[in-house]
């Protein structure tokens, strides 16, 4: 797994007054909390942390070093606004490296399908990450599903993936993925004996049309 370095500040203060200033000087403000230390908050330039995440894998582990301090952390949240999507607060978590942690990494579909290759199938994902337990140095920044041996109706669950040294927390039983058949448009063709029909039904339609009116009208009119 790949370690990115970053640098950040300690915040003086703390509160929505606080967080406006620290945004207003083009930094984004952020928080570290973990098992093994107290939170702190901090506060990291803009536009380090845009190219430390730009460096970064997903997932990825954080030499977060404050006031010369070094702490192993990894994002745990990333607060936008919902208008400009702009970054305005980050949750870091401490982690130790001894222990485990637990995390959801991202699916990613290898190869192509028996069944869509030969019958048209089509494959469809269930699931668009996976929840793990492992340590540290075993985080893995995507797992990779090969579906190349899947026949239409054939699927592969979370009981049928194994990766070394990690745990999947997910239930066996979930479907990951599946090759699905192909979707079948029926055109309806309008047979001779149908179109002689509607000639017939057009034609009693023409006739109903030129009947008399309802005697029951002319009563109605009488009773007025």
């Amino acid at each position: 797994m790949k370690e990115v370095t970053l640098e950040a500040s300690l915040r003086k203060t703390t509160g929505k007054g606080s967080a406006r200033q620290s945004r207003m000087a083009g930094n984004i403000p952020a928080v570290v909390y973990g098992p093994e230390i107290d939170s702190f908050p901090i506060e990291v330039s803009e536009k380090v942390m845009r190219q430390a995440v730009k460096d970064a894998s997903f997932n990825a582990i954080f030499d977060l070093q404050v006031d010369g301090k070094t702490n192993k952390v990894l994002i745990r949240d990333i607060h936008r606004d919902p208008i400009t999507l702009k970054v305005t607060h980050l949750d870091f978590h401490a982690i130790s490296m001894t222990k485990p942690i637990k995390l959801s990494v991202p699916i990613s579909l290898v190869g192509e399908a028996i069944g869509v290759k030969v019958d048209g199938g089509i494959v469809q994902s269930a699931m668009r990450e996976i929840e793990i337990s492992c340590l540290p140095k075993d985080i893995i920044e995507v797992i990779e599903v090969d579906v190349s041996e899947l026949n239409v109706g054939d699927s592969i669950h979370i009981r049928d993936i194994s990766i070394a040294n990690v745990t999947i927390l997910a239930e066996e039983r979930r479907t990951v993925v599946v090759c699905a058949a192909p979707s079948v448009v029926v055109e309806e063709e309008t047979s001779e004996e149908d179109e002689e029909d509607g000639d017939i039904d057009t034609a009693e339609g023409a006739e109903g049309a030129d009947a008399p009116a309802d005697a029951g009208s002319d009563e109605k009119k009488d009773d007025k």
